[in-house]
């Protein structure tokens, strides 16, 4: 344990003084049995939605720290409170910007992963999607691969730049697995990247907004729900945010002068409906679609479960 470990906390009734909030676990897919970590010196506010513990200890097991959440992200927690009449040492200046070499991508674009061979099989299957149409989104998306057959969601800006890869595990039911990180994470312990390179994220799909300059933009959270959509919705532009935490008014920046619908997951409208009303230039709607279904249910859950 460290000391950022100390100051993150499981969320317990005890400590909050209110009821414990517990979500869908990012491993096993259950309701209501992931405990996450709050920040104890910032108004208990949630670390990150993938940042802590199931309950299932023996099926699942899923237990990710707040450790491993600022090692796999190569950021710091926000500096403590200061005592009365003491001075903190100004943070640091911001590492800038270090894109990842787009010839990653390139190596990587691959339909190899067992998510890619699911959207491909059953997926289109139950949901009626063309393969000329996927192979447009295949390519659009830049979807790569691992060697572990794990998909990687290439985060890359309107510019251009490889911000990261999100790499993620899914069953070949396309239900997500246990495992996630990041394509930068192995080249810092290489040493291809150094040892104090930043992780600026941006949205996923953000790439493809110079190419499609008329089309109306629609945000979902997941990578997976955006590529479905873009599958059944081609006229509409989608991006994702990558989890529900995943919303910031320094991402949405590269919207200005857009038309966006957001699509919240069910139980997160309230949270993305005040992000936006932090921003300016964007026309937008954000829509409680999804309010009336159980918690964490997104788009892709709608169209997987209809008859």
């Amino acid at each position: 344990m460290t000391d950022k470990d100390y100051r993150y906390q499981l969320e317990n009734r005890r400590l909050t003084k209110k009821r414990v909030q517990k979500t869908t676990c990012p491993s096993c897919g259950h309701r209501k049995c992931f405990v996450r970590y709050v920040d104890t010196h910032n108004h208990f506010e949630y670390l990150s939605d993938e940042v802590g513990k199931c309950d299932h200890q023996h099926s699942c097991g899923y237990h990710y720290t707040p450790h491993d959440y600022f090692r796999d992200h190569q950021t710091q927690p926000l500096p403590l409170p200061s005592k009365r009449g003491e001075r903190l040492p100004p943070p640091p200046p911001p590492r800038p910007l270090e894109p990842l070499a787009m010839e990653l991508v390139v190596r990587s674009h691959s339909p190899r992963s067992t998510f890619w061979q699911w959207i491909t099989t059953d997926c289109a299957r139950r949901l009626g999607l063309s393969q000329q149409v996927l192979q447009r989104v295949y390519d659009n998306y830049l979807i790569g691969a691992t060697r572990q057959s794990d998909v990687i969601f290439w985060q890359i800006d309107e510019q251009g730049r490889v911000r990261s890869g999100h790499i993620m595990q899914y069953g070949p039911d396309g239900h997500r697995l246990g495992y996630q990180g990041w394509a930068h994470v192995p080249l810092i312990r290489q040493g291809v990247l150094p040892l104090d390179w930043q992780l600026y994220q941006c949205l996923y799909g953000q790439h493809l907004l110079p190419l499609r300059r008329q089309a109306r933009v629609c945000i979902v959270e997941s990578e997976k729900t955006a590529l479905i959509m873009a599958a059944r919705h081609p006229d509409q532009l989608w991006l994702a945010t990558g989890g529900s935490g995943g919303l910031s008014v320094e991402k949405l920046g590269c919207l200005r002068g857009r038309r966006v619908t957001l699509f919240p997951d069910s139980g997160c409208y309230r949270k993305w409906r005040d992000t936006m009303l932090q921003t300016d230039g964007i026309s937008y709607t954000v829509t409680d679609l999804l309010e009336q279904y159980p918690p964490n249910t997104d788009l892709a859950d709608l169209l997987l479960s209809a008859p």
